[in-house]
């Protein structure tokens, strides 16, 4: 149930599309039924009239009705295909949303903790699984349903209670057939996905790591594991085929022999027009019952993959479990590093301690692969420390919930993360309330706003996919600029200005001072001569 509520509060943005859909589906399948029923009223009673056996026979009321139901098959048909691709084209958007949006909520560790290819996969296979939901299986559940109500009403009214009672239990025990089928089938369907998702990212991790593969000699025993899972999944899906096939033999039977019964009950007790119209409606539910087996039978895969979609958006990190409150940010006070030691530090080297004050930014350096980013990493606590505090005031910051962290810690990585946004709505990640002129400031800031000035989008220039649209050095400043939006106490820099002329990082540092000034700041550099030499130094390892 709690998936279900869950799925419900998913697809419920875009409910409305979805009932349209599901309309139109009922639509389709009640025509359907009732142009089987009244043609074979229609034909009946005809051949009855040319053997003189009905003298009196009015052809244009049956004849308009059959057109009539003909359009509304038509149109139900078309409407639920184009309201219901519209519907799940919408769903998808909000499924991708949802997800990215609770991946960018994770703290950078617990992404580096999870395969890269497991993450891929929850993105494509379960988003594309969950689409499928509200048209594969909430949306026959409820067209069928509302079929058979409807052909149990107009069999009550056209052949009588027993005749409804027939259909109304042959419905009944077509439900049940198909939950047993379903039931047998969950199991399988889980395992299915499950599966599924240990193939794609077997897949992921072969084809990404191939090189290396190659290279140690390990590509074929990769390949003969990518077959063996092939293989395995091919079983899987054929038993599930074979089920999945005597549940829609099943329900097929069913229906015959509901058919069977209302011609044996009417037979003796009604004309053969009217026997003929009940038995084709009987026969004709079989279109909407008939896809009762695979609504159910996807419950269960529906299921395990709204399972991972919930487990990716509940995921909480280590760090969350006591948070101490918010703190107020504190500029005049200072940040104390106390007895910090980090995991990747060099065995050995002693705890480092020193306090941050706003107005002397700290500058790191040292060789290449020191720890210099494990060192900021533990600072922002994206990399729990071995031991040691934070202290913002009385507070240690490392011990704070992480949105509670971020509030006065900011990290700028190594690493340029740029998405296929505007640059106005790329800066906006930052401060979402930001003004067009606080966006042209911070690019000012970074030397950017001449170049953006340049493009007749402005702010609206997409950056591309990974900001394939520009150069690596304006990623960087783009990143800058974003920082800038912002308001922490302190603020951790890793190469901030990697790539960048030595002329533009003095403009840069020229125009950002005021903003450094204000706050605690420390960073990372290979080049520490190219920083002012009045800000402290800081050799590492300690």
């Amino acid at each position: 149930m709690k998936t279900w509520i869950y799925l419900f509060g998913l697809y419920r943005p875009r409910l409305g599309w979805l009932l349209l859909a599901w309309l139109s589906l009922t639509l389709t399948w009640l025509s359907a039924v009732g142009l089987l029923a009244v043609s074979g009223w229609f034909i009946t009673a005809s051949a009855m009239a040319g053997l003189g056996l009905i003298t009196q026979l009015n052809i244009f009321t049956p004849s308009a009705v059959i057109r009539a139901l003909a359009i509304f098959r038509t149109v139900g048909r078309y409407g639920e295909r184009v309201i219901g691709h519209e519907a799940i084209l919408r769903v998808l958007a909000d499924l991708r949303v949802r997800s990215f949006r609770a991946l960018a909520k994770r703290p950078a560790r617990q992404l580096d903790a999870t395969r890269h290819s497991d993450l891929v996969n929850r993105l494509t296979a379960d988003v594309d699984t969950l689409d499928g939901v509200p048209l594969r299986v909430i949306g026959p559940l409820i067209a069928a349903i509302l079929t058979w109500v409807c052909v149990i009403v107009i069999a009550h009214i056209w052949g009588g209670w027993p005749i409804a009672l027939i259909i109304a239990t042959g419905g009944a025990l077509t439900f049940a057939a198909s939950l047993w089928a379903a039931h047998q089938g969950q199991i399988r369907g889980q395992d299915v996905i499950q599966a599924r998702s240990a193939q794609r990212v077997a897949m992921t991790d072969h084809f990404g790591g191939l090189a290396d593969l190659l290279a140690y000699g390990r590509s074929q025993a990769s390949a003969k594991q990518l077959a063996q899972l092939d293989q395995a999944q091919t079983t899987r899906m054929r038993n599930q085929e074979h089920w999945a096939s005597l549940a829609e033999h099943a329900v097929q039977a069913l229906t015959a022999l509901m058919t069977i019964a209302v011609l044996a009950l009417a037979w003796p007790n009604l004309t053969p027009p009217e026997v003929a119209l009940l038995a084709l409606m009987t026969l004709g539910m079989n279109e909407a019952l008939g896809t009762l087996p695979g609504a159910f039978w996807r419950i269960g895969e529906s299921n395990q993959a709204a399972q991972h979609l919930m487990a990716l958006e509940t995921h909480q990190s280590p760090h969350a479990s006591a948070p101490a409150g918010p703190v107020a940010v504190m500029r005049p006070e200072p940040i104390v590093i106390d007895a910090l030691v980090c995991q990747r530090q060099p065995f050995g080297h002693q705890p480092l301690t020193m306090t941050l004050t706003a107005g002397h930014p700290v500058v790191v350096h040292g060789p290449s692969g020191c720890g210099k980013s494990s060192l900021l990493a533990s600072l922002a606590g994206e990399l729990p420390a071995a031991s040691g505090r934070l202290m913002l005031g009385n507070t240690d910051a490392l011990a704070l919930a992480d949105d509670q962290r971020y509030e006065h810690i900011t990290l700028l990585s190594q690493n340029d993360v740029l998405l296929d946004l505007s640059i106005g709505d790329f800066l906006r990640l930052a401060q979402p309330q930001a003004s067009d002129q606080a966006l042209r400031d911070a690019l000012q800031a970074v030397d950017l706003l001449e170049t953006l000035e340049h493009t007749p989008q402005g702010l609206d220039y997409r950056l591309g996919v990974s900001g394939s649209r520009i150069s690596g050095g304006q990623a960087r400043r783009l990143q800058l600029a974003a920082l800038l939006l912002r308001n922490p106490a302190l603020v951790l820099l890793d190469e901030p200005f990697r790539g960048l002329q030595p002329t533009l990082v003095q403009t840069i540092l020229t125009r950002t001072d005021p903003w450094l000034m204000t706050r605690a700041v420390v960073i990372v550099t290979h080049d520490p001569a190219a920083l002012p030499a009045n800000w402290p130094r800081l050799r590492w390892p300690h």
